[in-house]
Order: structure tokens, then sequence, then C-alpha cells
């Protein structure tokens, strides 16, 4: 843990100066504080392969660079001074064999851009180069295809630095061992492991599986086109939802802050100097429109016994509140925590296992540091407010009924945006009371009150259960049940769009609809604790994003849709 001192500025844009003043506590690896000569050799060659473009065949050369060489140095930067820890001399022998290799490469990188640039990152990541030219760059958003490279490219780099983590630390790799067993039995206890098994693995062990989903696509894109208008709160008909959507347009910054420099490098959108992305503290402060100064707490601790989420806190002046932000999943570590989906007791109610188990982490690791700040004397009167995207979204829901219930930050007024979450929470016994806490349900009715999610289009996320993966599971089931019957030439014409789904499926599919399910040992029926859930809709004749106010129950009655896309992502430049 660490002290870095900040000053205040005078001027909106956040400072380049080194802080002085407050102190920015930051909780990280161990190997990052003291990077070891390897690390710091792989580090500084990765920041000078971006100071400028190739010398000749930039076509050819910036495609390198971008998807083989820049990966290629973080990969390393995470596996080889891990491995080399306890071997210092080695560490140095190989940082010096790296050396001259790395030189040779960057030299191809020794040409100062020029107007004509081609280079793939060019127009969005110019401002992250150290360039030699004093000019301001302009980012623009990048493609939904290089952002979805770059997100695969720094997930794997998450889950291999996840592996090395297991493999190092026995008590991590028990917990990790502990969770896949603890997933197993569930599944087997409860006979859900041979629904999957009957509606996923057996039609994709024949051949049918993409076949089937693409069906059954066609089949939602025809019933259930509206759902979304279905799911509309009662009375919500002309209500102004302006002001949540401008509230979730400014906090999805700081959600998608908390992922870290790379994802703010491919999001931000203002003109700015490319040293102020070098270093995390900085490139919050750009993304989120904040001093450099306000940004007060980080973690980003890997290595530590007990998994936390990587998160920060910072001061919103014009909001006048104390942010939390907290990562979504980027690691297999996060993956763990998504699946392990069965209901546990919290706060009186039920709710998602292991995003309640990461919300009573989180606040283990950040509550002292959250309340600090509302200790001093210009924050008294702040609020809290807590966001996150997807996982982090998740937990960010949870937390906030756990500090209504447990009064974690006393009578301050809370607000919870919560972007993609999954449904997590199941409401509580009207009975229900406590020690020292007559009216839990009344608690969490007003956390529920005063907290909104942000869900896009077809994506999957918000409606990720054990409930809806049953029923997805089920639908699946039962369009195979009329494929299976079928000519792989008939299911290749229909795959292609040559020729209609036939009715069969339709009436397959409407049938496994509207039968019950019986609830298995494990599950409940959750949703997402949001007083009204936003639900952004793409226009197919304006090709505009339009808002919906929704209801959680309306939401959480919805199954899986299975779009050709039902993957999170451009909601940060949809809202």
């Amino acid at each position: 843990m660490t002290e870095l001192n900040d000053a205040s500025s005078s001027t909106p844009t956040p400072s380049t100066n080194p802080p002085s003043g407050r102190g920015l506590r930051t909780v990280e690896s161990e190997h990052i504080k003291s990077p070891s000569p390897l690390r710091q050799t792989l580090t500084e060659a990765r920041s000078k392969l971006w100071q400028a473009n190739p010398i000749f065949l930039s076509v050819v050369f910036n495609p390198l660079r971008d998807f083989v060489f820049d990966p290629a140095l973080a990969l390393w930067c995470v596996i080889l001074p891990p491995l080399l820890a306890n071997h210092p001399k080695f560490d140095k022998v190989l940082s010096n064999l790296l050396s001259p290799a790395l030189y040779v490469l960057i030299l191809v990188y020794s040409h100062t851009p020029e107007k004509g640039d081609t280079s793939i990152r060019s127009k969005s990541n110019d401002a992250v180069m150290q360039m030699r030219t004093p000019r301001m760059p302009k980012y623009s958003p990048p493609s939904d295809i290089r952002s979805a490279i770059q997100g695969g490219i720094s997930f794997a780099i998450s889950a291999v630095g996840d592996i090395i983590g297991v493999l190092t630390n026995p008590l991590k790799m028990k917990k990790w061992a502990d969770a896949f067993q603890q997933m197993k039995a569930f599944l087997d206890a409860t006979g859900v492991g041979d629904e999957l098994e009957e509606g996923i693995m057996k039609p994709l062990m024949r051949g049918r599986l993409f076949d089937n989903l693409k069906m059954l696509n066609d089949v939602q894109e025809r019933v259930d086109a509206d759902r979304h208008v279905k799911s509309k709160l009662q009375g919500s008909a002309g209500t102004d939802i302006d002001q949540e959507v401008r509230d979730g347009h400014r906090f999805m910054r700081w959600a998608t802050a908390a992922y870290g420099v790379e994802m703010i490098k491919s999001a931000v959108d203002v003109d700015v100097d490319a040293k102020q992305l070098q270093n995390l503290q900085q490139a919050i402060a750009v993304h989120c429109g904040i001093h450099e100064e306000d940004v007060r707490y980080i973690y980003s601790k890997d290595d530590a016994d007990k998994h936390v989420l990587h998160h920060f806190a910072a001061v919103d002046h014009k909001t006048k509140s104390i942010v939390l932000a907290l990562r979504g999943t980027l690691s297999l570590s996060g993956a763990i925590v998504d699946v392990q989906g069965f209901a546990k007791n919290f706060c009186f109610c039920q709710a998602h296992q292991g995003m309640c188990v990461m919300a009573d982490n989180v606040w283990e690791v950040a509550g002292e540091q959250i309340n600090s700040l509302f200790a001093e004397d210009k924050l008294k009167d702040y609020g809290f407010v807590i966001t996150g995207h997807s996982l982090g979204a998740g937990v960010a829901c949870l937390l906030n009924i756990k500090c209504h219930v447990e009064q974690l930050v006393e009578k301050r007024p809370i607000q919870c945006y919560g972007f993609a979450p999954p449904p997590t929470f199941s409401p509580c016994n009207p009975d229900a009371t406590g020690d020292g806490n007559p009216d839990p349900p009344k608690l969490v009715t007003e956390a529920v009150n005063n907290c909104i999610a942000y869900i896009h289009d077809n994506d999957a996320v918000p409606f990720l259960s054990i409930s809806s993966v049953r029923k997805l599971a089920s639908l699946l089931d039962a369009v195979d049940n009329v494929t299976e019957h079928m000519w792989f030439w008939n299911r290749w014409k229909i795959f292609h769009e040559f020729k209609e789904v036939p009715q069969e499926v339709f009436d397959s599919v409407a049938e496994a609809t509207n039968r019950e399910d019986k609830e298995v040992d494990g599950e409940c029926k959750m949703l997402i604790p949001a007083k009204s859930v936003i639900w952004m809709k793409k226009n197919v004749i304006s090709k505009k994003f339009e808002a919906f106010a929704c209801d959680a129950a309306g939401v959480a009655k919805n199954t899986v849709f299975m779009s050709q896309v039902p993957v999170t992502g451009a909601l940060k430049r949809d809202i």
C-alpha cells in the first residue's frame, strides 16, 4: 500500500503534474511495486512500441503491433517475472538477452507518424503514444470488431495470470477446486446437469446445436420482438426518464474506467495529451471528467488469497458524491464468481451466492477507505454512489442493499447504477426481522428504489440465472426434438435462410415456453434489484437507440434471447 500526494487544480481539465497534497491510496500486487529487470525491460519496450509508426509497410506492421507484438509483451509481463521471482539472476540474464531483440523491433517503429497514417489504432490511440509532435490528437470510438479483439486479448492475458496465480498459490488453488466441486455437486444433485446435457451437449455432439440456436433465434425474433414493451413499468407511458439516461451516460464512464487503462484507451472520446493516459489515476480522471487528485483510492491486487474485484473510489464534485466503481468479469476468477449462481441467504433475503460473497469481500477491503473519505470536512455532506458493469454491476446492486440494511455509511443518501447486471436477488420475506433492525424489508425496498439498472438491446447477461439457463436448455431441447428428424440438407437451408423455419419448431418452442419447470434445491427466481430497468433498444428505422423504463420483475420473466450478438459491449457508446 502506497501513498501518492496530489494538488488541487483550478482548471476543469485533469491535472498532468505530479500530485502533491491529499493522498491516493493504491493496493496492488507486490511485483508491480518492485518490478524485476525483466518486467522493466518488457514494459519499457511495450511503451516505446507505441511512440511511432513503422518506417515502411505500415499496412503490415501496424496490425502486427496491434494484435501480435503488444499482446505478446503484455503476456510475457504476466508470465515470466512471477516464474523467475525466486531466481533474480536468471531474471537479469533473460532481460539482457531480450534487450537487443526488442531494440531491433523498436527500430522498425522509429518513424514519427505522418498525416496519412494507416494504423488500425491510429485514429483512436494516437493520444496513447508518447509522440514527438506536440499536437493534441482526437480519439474516435473503436470499431466493434477491434473492441472485441482487444477485449479477448485482455481476458486471455488476465486468464493466464489467473492460472499462474493458482499454480503458485495453494490456497487459491483450493478455492478454485472447491468452487468447481460445489458447482458439479449442484448440477449432479439437482438434475440440472442432465438438462444441460440434453439441450446443449447432445445436439452439439451430433452437429445440430448451431442449427438449433439459429432456429430458436428466428422464433424469438418473430414471437418476442416486443418483449421490452411487455416488460414496461405500469403507468410508465409518457414518463420522462431523461434524467436516468443522463445519469447512466455519466456513470457508465466510471464503470468503464474500473476495467483499467487499456479499456479507457479504447473508449476515451475527448482531446487528450498522451501523458494523461500513462497511469491509471490520470486515465480515470480523464475518462470520468474529474481532477486527478479526486481519484482517491485504487485497488488492483491480483495475488491476494481472497479474490476481490478491482475497484476504485473517487470524489465527484458535480454530483456531490463519493463514487465506488467495480470492475466486471475480466479473468477466470471473475467467471467462477459468475457461475456460482445458486441461492444464498443475504440481508434477510436470498441472492446470487458468488456475487453476495464478493459484495462482502469488496466492502471488507474498501469500507474503511470509503468511510475515511466521508470523515473529511469537505465531504461530510456528500452522498455515496456505487456503480459497475456486468459482474461489477451485480455486485454493486447487492452492495447497495448491504449498505442500506447494515447502514454501513450511516444514513447518507446512497444511489446505485448498474450496467448490464445479471439477476442476483430474490425479494425478502415480508415478515423478516433482524437483531437491532426491526424492519429489513423496508430497508431493502429503500435500497431497490435507489437503484437504476441499464441493459442493452439483446445482451444475454441481464437474463442469466439458473432459472433462465434451465429454460434456455428446455427451449433448445424443444427445437432439437424437431431437428433430430430433419435431413442435414434441410437444416442447412434453414440456417442460411433459404427456407423458412417449420411451424413444428414454433409449436414445440411455445409448448416448452408455457411449461412451468419445478424449482430445484438452490434455485430461486431472481431479478435485478432495481426500481426500474432502462432498456436500450435500437430503432430499426432511425438506427438510433431508444430508452424504455421497464419493471425488474417483468424483465426477469424473459429468457436469454439467442441474438446473433448477445454480448455486452456497445452500451458505453449507446446510452
